[in-house]
């Protein structure tokens, strides 16, 4: 395997200018091209500039100058021969037991794709076109263009909406060096050109016949594609440890599920207040049926409750108040997320802010690994626990910052803010009318249990295991993008020629035969041949340190 940044796979001090997408020299900054009619044919005698976008001919012109074989993305002759999105239907939304989860096509790039709520199996047609097959390549289609991503086990049984595409591959590793190539720079520039919709913007799966991609050698794209499909693969196992950490809190505070004792639905509900209840607030949100309903469950409880902002649950419950005056590159140092972002398995449209005009600002806005972040305006009370490779990022004034102290997991604190306990304790204290908010004083006087540490850590330690996988699988993709961009990137270099000092003689008996099996078939004929004991003495990560083992095998004998 390749290396980059000399001595790991991949640089485990993330710089952030490393996420920056390579740039095409000069190129990209040209203002204006010239078009020839027959690309206007070859768009469907398309005539709106945005149909030969300057980034995808850019991004074209590299892909023909890189000397690779290209081949288009979809189609007949394409590297994807299936490719549909299903019809526009009436969405009718039912109770969990009725009903089957619907994302949306936004959903699709989400670090644990979640949502509540539920479209009928009665009364949905061709309900099983939603439904994603594993491992096809998830590209949204509508409004924000080219989000791409692969379904893996996570959205199995879960519905899809129609505004994303849904492209099928030979296997499951030609399907991550799709998705691989359509991350990168190369690959959304050309999807994004067939944009069309003056309002709502929008591509079909007929535009992706126009999007080229790198015909690579077998064992190269195998390579670039297991890479995004271990990516998958781990967030996966993430997600099954986030949810198993939500399970371990119920079971070992013997807490029930808040849908099995309050009435969680979107319907109107009535609750008689009296006055030494209200606390100082006159909202109806505050007093939800559900939220009075939570806080009588926990006063049940066995141990102590507290609040988040008690010194013993967290060291800081910190909100961004200086930060507003933003200086933006277009190639920036320091990466910045908005509160939707932090959500993104990958976030699309980053801003960058310029280093020296934020200085000051960078001890309050800086993300550090396992700080806690709370949505707290707009949509109120997501939770996201930061994993490593967002270290020295920054994120805007819509989250809240919350620090652990050192006497708690930091994985607990996280479980319970995103239990079904902690979001209604947290959405109870909105205000405002059109943009809700939330501040950090009502943050800090949310109720929290506190168990004995055996419990907290082991609830907790499965959330810090998943933020491990979260933060691997980044780098797996990052590695994997990175891979196939500097192929393409990379000059052409000369040969260099060297003086046969053989006899020509010898190499008369030597001649090419065009029909010779590939090396990688007589490779893998050869390896059939080896016994399966055989292999499994062989340390599973031979390939990627064969180097190191062959200085210990050498030592040995």
């Amino acid at each position: 395997m390749e290396k980059t940044g000399g001595s790991g796979m991949v640089k485990y001090n993330f710089q952030p200018e490393e996420y920056t997408p390579i740039s095409l020299p000069d190129e990209s900054e040209k203002l204006s091209t010239t078009i020839r009619l027959s690309e206007i044919f070859d768009a469907g005698v398309r005539l709106e500039a945005s149909a030969f976008s300057i980034e995808a001919h850019n991004a074209v012109t590299a892909l023909e100058n890189s000397g690779l074989q290209l081949m288009p993305l979809y189609g007949e002759a394409g590297l994807c021969t299936g490719g549909y999105y299903p019809n526009r239907f009436k969405r009718i939304y039912v109770s969990p037991e009725k009903g089957i989860p619907f994302l949306s096509s936004s959903e699709i790039i989400s670090l644990r794709p979640r949502t509540d709520r539920f479209i009928s199996k009665k009364y949905t047609p061709n309900l099983e076109l939603f439904l994603p097959q594993k491992w096809d390549v998830l590209i949204s289609r509508s409004g924000t263009i080219g989000n791409t991503a692969l379904a893996t086990e996570s959205f199995l049984g879960k519905a899809i909406s129609e505004h994303a595409i849904r492209l099928q591959a030979k296997n499951p590793d030609a399907a991550g060096y799709v998705a691989a190539f359509l991350r990168s720079h190369y690959g959304r520039a050309q999807v994004v050109q067939g944009t069309y919709g003056s309002v709502v913007a929008q591509i079909e799966p007929q535009h992706l016949e126009r999007v080229l991609i790198p015909d690579l050698p077998p064992i190269r794209r195998i390579a670039i594609g297991r890479l995004m499909c271990q990516a998958g693969e781990l967030r996966d196992e993430a997600n099954r440890l986030l949810d198993e950490a939500d399970r371990l809190l119920h079971e070992r505070l013997n807490l029930p599920y808040l849908n099995s004792i309050a009435p969680t639905a979107k319907k109107t509900s009535i609750a008689k207040i009296k006055a030494s209840q209200l606390q100082g607030r006159l909202e109806g949100s505050f007093h939800d049926p559900v939220a009075i309903a939570a806080e009588k469950q926990l006063h049940e409880l066995s141990c102590e409750i507290t609040t988040v902002g008690d010194s013993r649950v967290t060291r800081e419950v910190k909100a961004i108040t200086k930060f507003r005056k933003r200086v933006y590159l277009k190639k920036g140092v320091i990466p910045l997320l908005n509160s939707k972002q932090l959500f993104q398995i990958d976030p699309v449209g980053l801003k960058f802010l310029a280093k020296g005009a934020h200085t000051e600002d960078l001890p309050e806005i800086t993300l550090k690994q396992e700080m806690i972040a709370v949505t707290c305006s707009g949509t109120i009370g997501r939770v996201q626990i930061i994993p490593k490779y967002m270290e020295g990022w920054t994120s805007s004034q819509d989250s809240i910052r919350v620090i652990a102290s050192e006497n708690i997991n930091t994985g607990y604190l996280y479980t319970w803010l995103s239990s079904d306990y902690g979001q209604y304790l947290i959405k109870r204290q909105t205000y405002g009318s059109v943009i809700t908010h939330i501040d950090r004083d009502m943050l800090a006087s949310v109720r929290i249990p506190l168990p004995e540490a055996s419990v907290r850590d082991e609830i907790g330690n499965l959330v810090l295991k998943a933020n491990q996988f979260r933060d691997e699988a980044w780098r797996n993709e990052q590695e994997a993008i990175n891979k196939l961009e500097n192929l393409i990137a990379k000059k052409q270099t000369p040969q260099v020629q060297i003086d046969v000092l053989q006899p020509r003689s010898q190499l008369d008996k030597f001649s090419f035969d065009p029909d010779a099996p590939p090396i990688w078939e007589l490779v893998a004929e050869i390896s059939a041949q080896v016994p399966d004991e055989e292999w499994k003495k062989l340390p599973t990560d031979l390939a990627r340190r064969f180097d190191y083992y062959q200085k210990q095998r050498q030592g040995q004998d």
